[in-house]
């Protein structure tokens, strides 16, 4: 009777065991991610001032949740954020206040894939809300673009992952105007590119490069180029 209680409570255990050990080894479908780092950028709002450019920089931080589905399509909301002074020695004012908000959320499909590449491509809508003088004036930005992902695992522990989106139509209101603009008046194109390394079953750390480019060809131009370098780690579930 004992070693049928035995042979029982073994096979129990070597099945529990069996199970969460697969359900542990496989891939995670959600990831939790935060980083932050330096931003530096260069600004031109002839709405704002008759400045032909404003420098900045800043430490950012950024958090963005991924989830991939059984169908292998890609889900991605990020949200950045940024505070800084507006710096320029043409005009003998203080620097004005500058924040920004910056909020992508996109949905893309695979279109490719081996053993070592994945590619995905789909939509993606950005929310830009930018503060001068702590809100006194503000600048409400609308963006749709297309937008590509390609992934390249160079082993189990590395991975290398760049992601372009390409914005066609922006819809603008602010203290300025409210107008909105297709690809003839309105250029812009976002970049990122990451180094994964995976330290455990549920956390990669990420070093990233952030690239943002705003042009508004119109009487009171618009331009932005903005460069982020972040340091971050992420949460897989």
């Amino acid at each position: 009777m004992c070693k049928k209680i035995f042979y029982l409570f073994s096979a129990f255990t070597f099945s529990i065991t069996t199970v969460f050990s697969q359900v542990e080894n496989e891939p995670k479908k959600n990831t939790l991610e935060f980083s932050t780092g330096f931003t530096f950028g260069y600004l031109k709002n002839l709405a704002f001032a008759p400045v032909r450019r404003y420098d900045y920089n800043a430490i950012n931080y950024q958090f963005r949740y991924t989830r991939m589905t059984k169908r292998e399509k890609l889900f991605e909301v990020q949200l950045d954020y940024l505070n800084s002074e507006l710096e320029t020695n043409i005009i003998p004012e203080p620097n004005p206040q500058y924040s920004k908000i910056i909020l992508n959320i996109s949905s893309l499909k695979q279109v490719y894939k081996n053993d070592k590449v994945k590619v995905h491509v789909g939509l993606q809508t950005q929310t830009n809300v930018s503060s001068y003088f702590d809100w006194k004036q503000y600048d409400f930005q609308q963006k749709l673009g297309v937008a590509g992902r390609f992934v390249y695992q160079i082993n189990n522990k590395q991975s290398l992952s760049s992601k372009i989106t390409i914005p066609f139509i922006l819809w603008r209101t602010s203290t300025f105007e409210e107008n909105f603009y297709s690809i003839s008046k309105y250029q812009s194109v976002l970049w990122t590119t990451e180094y994964k390394y995976n330290l455990s079953n549920h956390f990669d750390l990420k070093v990233s490069y952030n690239l943002n480019y705003d042009k508004l060809q119109i009487f009171n131009a618009y331009r932005e180029l903005q460069h982020q370098i972040n340091l971050g780690i992420n949460f897989k579930f």
